[in-house]
Parts: C-alpha cells; sequence; structure tokens
C-alpha cells in the first residue's frame, strides 16, 4: 500500500513539474441528462440517461510554450466519453498542434472546419446534441476533419480569414480531400461570417468512385445591450454526402435558420431556433422544419442546470430523415421529438 501511494505521489510532483515547465493543463466537461426520445428508432418511446446533450463529455488537455518574439507553440487534446457508462469513443473530439504570433496562427491535426466557426457563434443552442443547425443543416456535412493544416489570419479592423486543406486518406488517393475558406466580421455589436467548402467522398457502393460535395454558409448575429442575440444562418449544399458504410446520398438544396439567446442575468439563458431546409428533389433527403428550445441556470461559473426539447418535422418519403440527436437515429418516415433535463459541470 506505502509503495502505491508513493508512486501516485510522485506521478502528482511529476504532473506538477510538467504543468510549471511547459503550461500543460487540464479541463474537461461531464454532461448528463435525463432523456426522453419519441420516434427515433426501432423503440416508439423511451427514457434513458444521456450524456452530452448539452456539451459532449470530455477530457481537454493543453499546453503551451512561449517561443520568444511573440511566438507561441501550443496543442489541444480532447478525448470523448460516454458520462452515464464511463466508457471512451474511438474518435477523438480534437488533435492538434499549432503555432501562432502577430501573423496569425497555424494548427496541424484534427480540428474543426472554417464553416464550423462561421456557424457555430450563430447557434443559440451552442452546438448541443439537440441543435437543429447541427442536425439539419450541417446533417452529413463536414465540420469537424482530420489529417487537416489550418491557417487563421489576425484581425484588421474586425476583419478576419481562415483557409483549411485536408489531406484525407493519404497514399496518393484524394479520398477525404477537403478545403473551406472562411471570413468573418466581428464589431460589436455585429457578426457576419461567410463560409465556402469542398469534399470528394468516396461512394459507399463503388468506393473506387470519388464523389463531390459543395457547401456555403452565411451567418449573422446582432447583440443587443440587454443580453438578447438575434441569429440567422443561410446555408446551400450540393453534391454526395456520406457516412460510409452506412449511409451515402446525392443532394441539393438550401436551408435557413432563425434563432434568438437571451443572457438574462449571466446565470440564467434561454435558447430558440428554427430551421427550414428545402431539398430540390425531396427524395434521399427531405424538405423539414425543425425547432430548438432551452433554458440553463447557472449554479455556479462551473455547474449548470439545463432543459432542452428539439422537434423536427420529417417528410415521410425521405429515405435519410433528420435527427434530433446523432445517438438515436430514426426510421424513414418518423418525425423524431426530444427532452432532456440535465447537469452539466466544467472543470
Amino acid at each position: 500500500m506505502m509503495k502505491k501511494t508513493g508512486l501516485a505521489a510522485a506521478l502528482l510532483l511529476a504532473a506538477g513539474a510538467v504543468h510549471a515547465e511547459s503550461g500543460l493543463t487540464l479541463s474537461g466537461i461531464l454532461d448528463l441528462s435525463l432523456q426522453h426520445l419519441r420516434n427515433s428508432g426501432d423503440d416508439e418511446s423511451r427514457t434513458d440517461l444521456a450524456s452530452g446533450v448539452m456539451s459532449s463529455s470530455r477530457l481537454e488537455f493543453n499546453g503551451s510554450e512561449d517561443l520568444g518574439g511573440g511566438n507561441t507553440a501550443y496543442f489541444t487534446f480532447q478525448p470523448q466519453f460516454d458520462a452515464s457508462t464511463g466508457e471512451r469513443k474511438e474518435q477523438m473530439r480534437l488533435s492538434y498542434v499549432g503555432l501562432k504570433g502577430g501573423w496569425g496562427d497555424v494548427t496541424l491535426g484534427r480540428q474543426d472546419t472554417p464553416s464550423s466557426f462561421v456557424t457555430g457563434y450563430a447557434d443559440p443552442n451552442y452546438g448541443s446534441e439537440y441543435s437543429v443547425m447541427n442536425n439539419m443543416q450541417f446533417f452529413y456535412a463536414p465540420y469537424r476533419v482530420d489529417n487537416a493544416i489550418q491557417y487563421n489570419s489576425p484581425s484588421f479592423g474586425g476583419l478576419s480569414g481562415r483557409v483549411m486543406y485536408a489531406f484525407g486518406e493519404g497514399g496518393g488517393t484524394q479520398a477525404g480531400h477537403f478545403m473551406g475558406v472562411a471570413l468573418e466580421y466581428y464589431s460589436h455589436p455585429l457578426y457576419i461570417g461567410l463560409a465556402s467548402e469542398r469534399a470528394r467522398n468516396r461512394d459507399i457502393d463503388s468506393p473506387s468512385d470519388l464523389r463531390s460535395t459543395r457547401d456555403d454558409y452565411l451567418s449573422v448575429v446582432y447583440s443587443f445591450d440587454n443580453g438578447v442575440e438575434p441569429t440567422f444562418m443561410f446555408h446551400t449544399y450540393d453534391g454526395y454526402y456520406t457516412y460510409p458504410p452506412y449511409v451515402g446520398f446525392s443532394a441539393s438544396g438550401w436551408d435557413v435558420q432563425f434563432g434568438v439567446r437571451w443572457d438574462i442575468d449571466g446565470r440564467n439563458r434561454v435558447h430558440a431556433s428554427f430551421v427550414h431546409r428545402h431539398d430540390d428533389d425531396n427524395a434521399a433527403v427531405g424538405t423539414a422544419n425543425g425547432v430548438t428550445l432551452g433554458y440553463l441556470h447557472g449554479l455556479s461559473k462551473r455547474t449548470d442546470l439545463y432543459i432542452n426539447f428539439a422537434y423536427i418535422d420529417n417528410d415521410e418519403r425521405a429515405r435519410v430523415p433528420y435527427p434530433v440527436s446523432w445517438n438515436d437515429t430514426p426510421d424513414p418516415g418518423q418525425s423524431p421529438m426530444g427532452l432532456a433535463v440535465g447537469m452539466r459541470h466544467k472543470f
């Protein structure tokens, strides 16, 4: 027992030394809720515990080193897990290393796409599991990619830009190749973001064939002094979208989001979001409407209680329906509904 205690103490001291020399920090989120779902797969209705409804449960390792001359090296590593079981998810949420200075910053690894920054700021639901922006507008469009290099410029009078290229599978193939650019303007109280992205995907029925996608985004947010922020996002899509080896489909169309969030007093916040998606063919994916409503109460700076509700009215003819939660995919013809009451703790 003494040997085990001594080893644990040595590890803690070593961790403290690493923290002091390299600026290593450990943080994370645990998010659990009581969730009720209807029309989300085989079960007509069910109630269970769900992890990550408001924010994905995860650990986050960050490190930085001052290189001098105004330059800093840094990294972020985010493994995810199911807080209801403790089971680790195979895919890391983020994993990248970067270099930044007055000239901007460059990051390499698994990271968010330019469009995720542009649309994330306009999402009243903060990109949660029940976000109809994520579940209907992004749907199978890229929002986080592997093997990527990204440059983010400094701000010039409120204007900044991003450019990303992802090498995909590598090995001489263009499968998984991705390119995205974004332009953002922020000068309180106005935010405007534009993004355009292209990707190359394997056809799941004929893997040697590569198919293309194109997605374009426009986001607008206006911040009133009373804490109210109306948000708007418009998106067009065209191409072959896939989640191998399960889903692949061709689709084109547009969608629009109108939302609002209100920080009432720093501890109480409400949000609402409505999405209309119009698909040109209304076959593989369909024309649909979705809504998310939510309330969040801060018990402290790190602990929140929340309630989230989402409903999506899917077209019964659509082969690939939109979900209220990516953990529970509805069957064709189903219009899913979800209600979650939960607690989120940041550490």
